[in-house]
Parts: structure tokens; sequence; C-alpha cells
């Protein structure tokens, strides 16, 4: 056996091997290949071999090929072979070890043992090592369309979808493989991903109507929601949704887009569905929460936002919602109990500030200036809170600071007329 592969194959024994495959004789096939085994040249144990892989007997192949591959070191055939057995095997060590000796500039088989090398990399985690040898594999066949294909679906892998886009418009300017290739759903993922959503929404249409797919109908039916074709992301959620009631993922986009049609009804019971199917979706008691409370409902919207933090006390959404009607209700003692509560799981400076909104109406004044002070680093470029604290230091003597604090709110909020009169007489 030389390393081109030229010598000489008894044919006429392996066709007569092949044909008894051919006719279900596996049992005699395999006493004539152990036979081969025995007697043949190397250029027969390597076709037996070949039959082996073919009839998924990886692990006596394994047994031909190892002595074959010491014996024709550099013999790149050879080695993709082994490997390709050792990967069906699990044993992926063995399988980097024999790849990483191939000859990569070797246009046969080069750029396929990168591939392979790329698969078991990303397979153990090495991603970045997977994507050099990927991008060693295009540089030696940059004219290959699969290379293109594999490398732009292992930087959506790595959030690299910027860098994606491009091969997939490459990819997508030759027709003919779009056929081979489910390329519309990847790329107008990619797109989605980059913010290019109006030119997403047609690739995820074709690729929707060449197979809808879960992923691809939330694709298509989130990327309308986006930018703002509700009725769009309506008919694709509802789609979706009877493939899949189990979908929950999409009930709150879904319901989203029936508010903006202002459908708040119709929103509430796709909430109610999702939460059938899954009743622990603390999101989706968030939800029900806001569209109770367009509905009139105040006392269920105060209900479902409890039951919400009951299954997430680590919510800020639901805690600050929650917060914010029951400071409108003037409930400051519920308030200080319900932060409470919430701060054995979880700190933010927004509950701080509640804490010292509610403490500054129950007038315990000196609690309620240290809580304020707490977080005014927090909340340096929020008007609506500089206000706040700066008429509380103003009441409390603190001129000076709470002139300053004011001052840099009405910067903030210029159209807020009361607020800036009042700092233009203040400085008057």
């Amino acid at each position: 056996m030389t390393e081109s592969g030229a010598f000489a194959l008894n044919e006429q024994v392996l066709n007569g091997i092949i044909e008894e495959l051919e006719h279900g004789h596996t049992s005699e096939a395999l006493a004539t290949l152990e036979q081969l085994e025995k007697t043949g040249t190397d250029e027969d144990r390597l076709a037996v071999a070949d039959l082996y892989i073919e009839l998924g007997l990886s692990d006596r192949a394994v047994n031909l090929l190892a002595p074959l591959y010491v014996e024709y070191a550099g013999n790149a055939g050879v080695a993709l072979l082994l490997a390709e057995c050792y990967i069906d095997l699990d044993r992926e060590e063995e399988a980097i070890s024999v790849l990483e000796q191939v000859d990569t500039t070797d246009m046969e088989y080069g750029p396929r043992s990168l591939v392979l090398l790329a698969d078991l990399y990303q397979s153990q985690g090495l991603d970045e090592v997977a994507l050099a040898k990927l991008k060693e594999a295009r540089n030696l066949a940059p004219e290959e369309p699969l290379l293109a294909y594999g490398l732009a679906e292992l930087y959506m892998t790595l959030g690299a979808f910027d860098q994606a886009v491009p091969l997939f418009a490459e990819i997508a300017e030759r027709p003919e493989l779009r056929a081979e290739l489910p390329l519309d759903a990847l790329y107008a993922e990619s797109l989605a991903m980059t913010g290019q959503f109006e030119d997403a929404i047609p690739l995820y249409e074709r690729a929707v109507a060449e197979r809808s797919d879960l992923h691809t109908l939330f694709g298509l039916a989130m990327t309308a929601h986006r930018v703002g074709q509700h009725q769009k992301a309506v008919e694709t959620f509802q789609q979706l949704i009877a493939q899949d009631p189990d979908y929950t993922s999409a009930y709150v986009p879904y319901a989203e887009s029936q508010a903006e049609l202002g459908l708040t009804k119709e929103a509430l019971n796709v909430i109610k569905q999702g939460m059938e199917r899954d009743d622990y979706n603390d999101e989706l008691r968030t939800m029900e929460a806001l569209f109770l409370l367009k509905l009139g409902d105040r006392a269920g919207s105060v209900q479902a936002l409890r039951e919400a933090l009951a299954l997430n006390p680590e919510s800020i959404v639901a805690a600050e919602r929650l917060l914010s009607l029951l400071a409108e209700d003037e409930d400051h003692e519920a308030m200080i109990e319900t932060i409470s509560a919430i701060e054995e799981h979880v700190t933010a400076p927004i509950l701080t500030w509640y804490r010292a909104r509610a403490l500054y109406a129950l007038e315990e004044y000196t609690q309620a200036m240290e809580n304020y002070a707490i977080v005014e680093g927090a909340f340096t470029e929020d008007a609506l809170f500089l206000k706040e604290y700066g008429f509380a230091l103003i009441e409390e003597g603190r001129r000076e600071e709470g002139q300053r604090l004011l001052r840099r709110a009405a910067q903030l909020t210029p159209e807020d007329n009361e607020l800036v009169d009042y700092v233009e007489r203040m400085d008057g």
C-alpha cells in the first residue's frame, strides 16, 4: 500500500461480498470479510474496513485501520477513516490525536479533517478552538458553501450574529443551495438578532411556508411583535400555540400583541391559557396583573402580583408594580411590610426608594432621609427621584442640598413647567 493509495485490490472477492450483503446474506458476507482480513492485501483490509463502517461495525474497522495508520503514517485517507470510527465509538481524544496529525494543506483531506476537529472541540466546549479550525478550513476552500454555512452556524452558537449575517448572505446568492440547506430560518434569526427585523420577516415567512417548525414560528412571531406588526404576530402565535400549547414562552408576547391591537380581554384570556399550562410562571402572573388593572380590577391586580412574588420572590418587576399600586392606595405600612418580605430574597435600589417614600409618608423622617441618601447614587439621572428627594431635603431644612437636586431634575425634564418655574424663582 502506498501513500497515494495506488495498489492492487481483490475486486472479485469484494464484489462477491457486496452482492451477498445486497441479498441479505449478512452472516456469509461477514465470514468472507473475516477471511479477507487474514489473507488479503492492505488495500483489501482498507476496503473491508470501509464495509465494516457501512455496516455500523466501527469497532471492527478500528482493528483494521489502527495498524494501517501506524504502517502508513501520513496517509490522510486512512487517518480520516480511523478518526471517524473513533468518533462513532465516542473515543474523542483518540480521534483528535489522529486528526491533529493530518496535513491540513492537503486539499483533498485537510478541510474535512479541520471540520471534524471543529466539531470535536465544540462538543468539548472549546468554542474558540473550534472557530479557529473552521476558519482555517474556510481559508483552504473559500468556495465551499458548506464551510461558510458551518462557520455561520458556529458564529450563531457563540452569539456573534453580526459575523454570521454576511456568511448567510453569501450563501443566499446561490439559489441552488436553498433546497440543500435550511438557510432562510437561520439567516432570518441572525438578521433579527442584529436588529434587522424588517429584513428578517420575509425570510422567516419563506421558512415557515417551507417548514413551520416551532422555533421558526416563534422567531417570525417575535420579530413581527418587535416591529409592531401585531396582527401578523397574533396570527403566528396562534399557529404556534395550536401546534404546541406547552410553548409557554410564547404566551406573554402573544398577549402583548393582542393588547396592542386593543384586545385587552383577549390578551387576559391568552395569559390565563398560559397559566393553565404553567401555573408556576411568575411572568404570566405579572402580566395577568397588568391586564386586570387595565380592565378595572385593581384588587385582582394586587392579588396577582402577590401571587407572582410568591412564585418568584426575586421578581423586581412584580415588586415594583405591586409597590406602585400600594403607594397609589397610600397603604404605606403594607409597602414597608412587602419590601421587608422581598428583601429576604433580593435587594435593589428601587426597593429602598419605595421604603424611603413610605417612611416619609408615615412621618418617620429620619429613617426616610437615611434611605433616600443610601440610593441617591443609583438615581442621579432619575428626575422623579431627584425631585422627590430634593423637596424632602428642603422640608428638612437642608435647603442647599435640596436645591442642587431640584436644579438637576429641572435640567432632565425641561417640559415640567411647574418644576422649572420653581427652580427659576428659587434661584432668582
